[in-house]
């Protein structure tokens, strides 16, 4: 008996509660708040004293408010999503693999693409690297899929139903996820 109740206050303990993912998803909320407005923040004054002395880049401008305005709207929706909803349930910002995750990688390939556009403005054509990912993850989703050897499971049973078994056990197949 005392073994079993060690193993359940040992999984207890491994579990995060509401109140523990809250705090993470708001601490994570304010440091990549943080980091878009430090960078913004430098962007602009390296921009503007450096580059107003040389020659006013409006590329460089427009790109800038681009890119920015779609790192703060994927940060409002990473904020939203680690906020707690009225059903009370919360995110988990700090999952590996969820969409989060991936705001994050959205965030940061900005921030980093900005600042090393004040080094060279060819530094811009980083942020294609967003939807290249993007479309590298679909594609990688859709043919190596997990589940896409359940399919080929799927014709084994319909060949057993064409041969005249009747009413047998299913095969199942578990998958594993890496």
């Amino acid at each position: 008996m005392s073994g079993t109740s060690g193993a359940k206050k040992k999984g207890k303990q491994a579990t995060k509660g509401d109140a523990q993912i809250v705090k993470e998803n708001i601490e994570t909320i304010e440091f990549y708040k943080k980091v878009l407005s430090i960078s913004n923040g430098i962007f602009l004054a390296v921009h503007f004293i450096f580059y107003f002395i040389t020659g006013f880049s409006t590329a460089s401008c427009i790109l800038f408010l681009l890119s920015s305005a779609a790192a703060w709207y994927v940060w409002s929706m990473m904020r939203q999503f680690g906020t707690t909803k009225s059903g009370g349930a919360v995110t988990d910002l700090n999952l590996n693999g969820s969409i989060s995750d991936y705001a994050k990688d959205i965030i940061l390939a900005i921030v980093i693409a900005q600042s090393a556009s004040l080094i060279h403005r060819y530094f811009w054509w980083f942020l294609l690297a967003i939807p290249l990912y993007a479309l590298y993850k679909g594609l990688k989703m859709f043919f190596f899929s997990p589940y896409s050897q359940l399919q080929g499971g799927g014709n084994q049973e319909q060949g057993d139903q064409a041969d005249g078994k009747k009413g047998g056990k299913g095969k199942v197949t578990r998958v594993a996820r890496h």
